[in-house]
């Protein structure tokens, strides 16, 4: 797995992530390429966010699905993250405290999410080659063997001064690995995947191999219908796993649910220091089929934008005042689309990878 912070979006006065920040990408129970529904004040549909690369050493145009899963090479999933934020929420369950750039991975962000983040990119390999000659079938752990319900989760554990000086220094400057980024040269470990061994399985049922079921209480739904919840999940009292019961402490369960909905403290925006924010956008508020809106009681409305008494820092962020196209990555990965026809490959290592 990789994982990519990009410099992307029209206004480059990037803001790095608050403390206890959260979001997804993606949709767990997606099963079909929704070409209708558009990222608000854009022209790609929401399921752009999502795509799959067959690595056999020819070319194959990226998909929005696993069209192929017979890859020598391997599988490489990939999604996009949103990168604008409302500058109130940490975290909402129904993700509505974020929303895309109007091209997914670049362009603008509308009025209600005025607050520009460093884009992220997960890459993710899988190694698929061998099970299509085993008999056996590629399968995501939540029942999806279509792709469409490929996600990734983002739980933000940075140092906020680090990563604040890493966007300032290193977003918009078309070199890549973390090594030439100063910022992060004191935590570069070239050993790091000696340091995270393989742990046992803490369930008694199979995971590893060719499975007859998946493990819990999943159903393999291949659609076009929307797998549901209780496709992906145990009914009420069925336990099919073995937990350790001291595992998880009654103040660890009360802080999961406190977490369900987070906001900044008035007045406490969570850096520490502060940060000029957008006063104006590129695009306007999302049409009727974007997001949600809040169900916070103590949310405002989606088009109201962070408010004008959020504090400015003279922290000088001297970002370059044009940009051409932004970084790319290794093995083809996505640079931004303009709609001027298929994008180009480059083979360099020009995005930051953690």
């Amino acid at each position: 797995m990789a994982v990519y912070y990009l410099g992307r979006g029209d206004n480059q006065t990037l803001v790095p992530f608050p403390p206890g920040f959260r979001m997804v990408s993606g949709d767990k129970g997606a099963r079909s390429y929704k070409k209708d529904i558009l990222i608000p004040g854009g022209d790609r549909p929401l399921s752009d966010r999502v795509n799959f690369a067959c690595l056999d050493g020819t070319y194959n145009k990226e998909q929005p699905w696993m069209a192929k899963t017979d890859c020598k090479d391997g599988l490489r999933a990939q999604v996009h993250f949103q990168s604008c934020w409302n500058g109130r929420d940490l975290y909402k369950p129904d993700n509505s405290h974020v929303e895309y750039l109007s091209r997914v991975d670049n362009g603008g962000c509308p009025s209600s999410h005025p607050v520009p983040l460093i884009h992220l990119f997960y890459e993710v390999l899988y190694a698929v080659n061998d099970i299509k000659l085993d008999g056996g079938k590629f399968v995501f752990s939540q029942g999806d063997p279509t792709g469409y319900g490929f996600h990734g989760d983002f739980m933000n554990g940075w140092k906020t001064d680090v990563l604040a000086a890493g966007i300032k220094q290193c977003a918009f400057t078309g070199q890549g690995g973390v090594q030439y980024c100063p910022p992060f040269k004191p935590s570069l470990d070239s050993e790091f995947s000696k340091h995270c061994p393989h742990q046992p399985p803490i369930d008694k049922e199979p995971v590893h191999g060719m499975l007859n079921k998946l493990p819990g209480c999943i159903t393999v739904k291949s659609g076009p219908e929307d797998a549901k919840e209780s496709d992906m999940s145990c009914p009420d009292g069925h336990k099919p796993r073995s937990l350790d019961e001291d595992s998880l402490s009654q103040s660890d369960s009360e802080s999961l649910e406190e977490a369900d909905e987070q906001t900044v403290p008035e007045g406490d925006y969570g850096y520490g220091y502060e940060f000029d924010l957008p006063s104006t956008t590129t695009r306007g508020p999302p049409p009727s089929y974007g997001s949600p809106k809040p169900r916070s009681k103590r949310s405002k409305s989606l088009d109201e934008t962070v408010p004008e008494e959020y504090p400015s820092y003279g922290y000088g962020y001297d970002w370059p005042t044009t940009t051409t196209r932004g970084p790319t990555v290794i093995n083809g990965s996505p640079r931004p689309h303009y709609g001027r026809g298929k994008r180009g490959y480059k083979p360099a290592d020009d995005a930051l990878e953690a």
